[in-house]
């Protein structure tokens, strides 16, 4: 039964590390661990954004070698600052700067112990069912009049997933709705099956309506089992 509630996880919040760590070193490994998670528990509502990033601050013989191998595959950055420079990615080159960043190797950090070079996706998402393989019926941005849970942009209903691919480490930041009802349980089931970490008890939340109907508010609640 649908309801004008909804559960979300954000895992995790800024305060607390602002993602989870894929538990790899390996760049395709941290890829691929992210892809079946989209692939067996999401549907994209828009294309990916893909960039590729090199920080400033790491050994300049790597960077250097590092850069011209970027322009290489990608032309010249959309962006350069002095904190790094970024490119945009296209679907074909994804799996190219995947290899790119597992030579440069885990010991090439910047001067704060981060990794020198990451690629980045991100995507709106919605959960699905496991057993329909359709999104979530009543679980979207419209049902809940697109209304903004913070100032980042997000939206009551959307989900979405924010993976940082990096040649030291790589993590994954998670935003998602679930339905707050009977398939509440399954939905976490199935999602937990996907991931190669365990979802933080602590940052699920129930929304629902406020008394003048004007937006929603929500309360902290127990992570469903």
């Amino acid at each position: 039964m649908k309801s004008n509630h909804v559960v979300t996880y954000d895992g995790l919040p800024t305060s607390a590390g602002g993602a989870h760590s894929l538990r790899t070193r390996k760049p395709a490994a941290a890829y691929e661990h992210v892809r079946r998670f989209v692939g067996s528990s999401t549907v994209p509502t828009s294309s990916a954004d893909v960039s590729f990033r090199i920080w400033a601050g790491g050994p300049d013989d790597v960077t250097a070698r590092l850069a011209s191998r970027t322009e290489e595959v990608l032309g010249g950055p959309r962006r350069r600052d002095r904190t790094h420079a970024e490119w945009t990615v296209g679907p074909d080159a994804v799996d190219v700067m995947l290899d790119v960043l597992g030579e440069t190797g885990t010991c090439a950090t910047t001067g704060h112990g981060s990794s020198l070079a990451a690629v980045t996706w991100s995507a709106p998402v919605r959960l699905i069912d496991a057993t329909t393989g359709a999104p979530y019926e009543g679980v979207d941005a419209d049902t809940f009049g697109r209304f903004r849970v913070d100032g980042y942009g997000r939206l009551l209903g959307e989900s979405g997933v924010r993976a940082t691919i990096g040649n030291a480490s790589s993590s994954l930041s998670l935003w998602l709705a679930f339905p707050a009802d009977d398939r509440l349980c399954a939905a976490v089931a199935h999602v937990r099956q996907s991931l190669p970490f365990r979802l933080s008890p602590k940052h699920w939340r129930r929304w629902q309506p406020t008394r003048d109907g004007s937006g929603y508010r929500s309360t902290r609640i127990p992570a469903p089992e």
